[in-house]
């Protein structure tokens, strides 16, 4: 039977239909009616769920999916292999170090990293894990060698749960994603194919991420600073589910706290979309401020499409009202533009600004998954 998907706005309040692919219709006041489960959709819910995506995309950046098809003991599995990982010894975890990647795969301690550029810096664990082509049985099979981040996985012996249950969670989420690409394609417009050639050997990285409760008048240090994400689109599970410390802000200038059910995933788009929408659909910007006194564990999975291929605002979002942005004039890739934001990030990190080039060599850049000259 496929998957059901129900889509709503994660800004409150929610109104009218929140939307789904197949199965069920869940309304955002509650209400919910059944769809054939082994049938599509019928036309006009698809074209309802398409318009709650395009309001979210444009207003928000931001939406919540449930009913989505993942099992969740498979979620569950992951968040157990994390907590496992994160309560082993400092210099157990420092073997795993990011500072030993060049791709900054790997573990980075509390403080490690300061977005906000607060006195302290970012009050959480990392554990960063990537793409392994040859466990992708929907992909090409293989990856550039110059793509490709070798993750630094613990020893089995010292965590023998994190890494069946890191692979199990990104080939699911990954299944899932590649889903919605579809969809999204639809909310944007184009054939739905459109992606297919751009996602053979895509990004699909997860940061296992613990977060301590925080002070209130802790004012040196955040969670998470307020960033945008590189990527495509980011996929989010947090363990304890109702633990409200992630912050997006809206297009009013408010942060608001989006709301989760059980067994649901908060969708954010990435800078990578924003380009190919010419900003039309918005990557927002979000922090992480864990003021509950509680602790929270989350496991983002961040999609994007082949890291060699050339971004390009699409013909339709270029507008009379709105002008191509500024810099995206011309193509670029995910792979710069990631090497980029990390580089700016970890400015002790050996791949740090003016320590290596961020861009891809002559000739490897991609278009539809085809080398162009001159690229």
């Amino acid at each position: 039977m496929a998957a059901a998907i129900a889509v709503a706005p994660a800004e409150p309040p929610m109104e009218g239909i929140a939307g789904v692919i197949k199965g069920k219709l869940v309304l955002s006041q509650g209400l919910e009616r059944t769809l054939d489960p082994t049938g599509d959709p019928k036309p006009e819910d698809m074209e309802k769920l398409v318009a709650e995506l395009r309001d979210a995309c444009t207003r928000v950046g931001f939406f919540v999916i449930q009913n989505h098809g993942i099992e969740w003991p498979i979620v569950e599995r992951a968040f157990a292999g994390l907590k496992e990982f994160f309560a082993l010894p400092m210099e157990t975890k420092k073997k795993v170090h990011q500072s030993l990647s060049p791709s900054y795969m790997g573990y980075e301690e509390p403080y490690y990293t300061n977005v906000d550029r607060l006195k302290n810096g970012d009050l959480r664990e990392s554990m960063t894990t990537g793409y392994e082509p040859d466990l992708d049985p929907e992909g090409a099979g293989y990856q550039p060698e110059i793509l490709l981040r070798h993750n630094l996985w613990p020893d089995d012996a010292d965590t023998p749960l994190f890494k069946p249950a890191m692979r199990e969670y990104r080939a699911a989420c990954l299944s899932l994603m590649r889903k919605l690409t579809i969809t999204m394609a639809k909310v944007m417009g184009i054939d739905e194919s459109y992606f297919n050639k751009k996602f053979t050997y895509p990004v699909a990285g997860i940061r296992g991420l613990y977060y301590p409760p925080q002070a209130a008048d802790d004012e040196g240090s955040t969670g998470l600073g307020a960033h945008t994400d590189v990527q495509f689109m980011t996929m989010i599970a947090q363990d304890p589910f109702d633990v409200e410390s992630l912050e997006v802000l809206n297009a009013s200038g408010h942060w608001i706290k989006p709301k989760l059910q059980p067994q649901t995933f908060v969708v954010n788009l990435g800078d990578m979309m924003a380009r190919l929408t010419n900003d039309v659909y918005l990557s927002t910007v979000h922090r992480v401020r864990n003021l509950t006194g509680r602790e929270r564990y989350s496991l983002p999975f961040f999609f994007g499409l082949n890291n060699d291929e050339l971004i390009s605002p699409l013909p339709q979002f270029i507008t009379s009202q709105s002008p191509i942005r500024e810099g995206y004039e011309t193509g670029m890739t995910a792979y710069e533009h990631y090497n980029r934001r990390m580089q700016r990030a970890h400015h002790k990190h050996f791949t740090a600004t003016e320590k290596t080039n961020p861009g891809l060599p002559k000739g490897m850049t991609r278009i539809d998954g085809v080398f162009v000259e001159g690229l």
